[in-house]
């Protein structure tokens, strides 16, 4: 039985697999985009050139930027993640226990 079990949770070990993966290219994501919060000056001399914008009101824009894509990241591709593995753990350890059926 519990090997029928397991076969019905290895399309959930693929998407958790897959869920993983996605939220750490997220994550390499938000770590790549932080050089350009430190060079605000050249970043924003260029955004500038193409759309005209105060300067606070540009880095409210990319410092809001960064906050969304870091919730968007955990929000959508870790937590589902560490949900569904936590869920699938759970249910192979209770198709692990022996049921007695007298």
């Amino acid at each position: 039985m519990a090997e029928t079990s397991n076969e019905k949770l290895e399309p959930l070990w693929l998407i958790t697999k897959a869920l993983y993966r996605a939220s750490l290219v997220g994550f390499l994501l938000t770590i790549a985009f932080l050089p350009f919060l430190f060079i605000t000056d050249r970043t924003y001399a260029l955004h500038n050139a193409i759309v005209p914008l105060e300067r606070t009101t540009y880095n409210a824009m990319m410092f809001g930027s960064l906050a969304l894509l870091k919730t968007l990241v955990i929000v959508f591709l870790f937590l589902p993640a560490i949900g569904l593995h936590w869920t699938i753990i759970k249910q192979r350890r209770l198709a692990e226990i022996p049921t007695n059926t007298n």
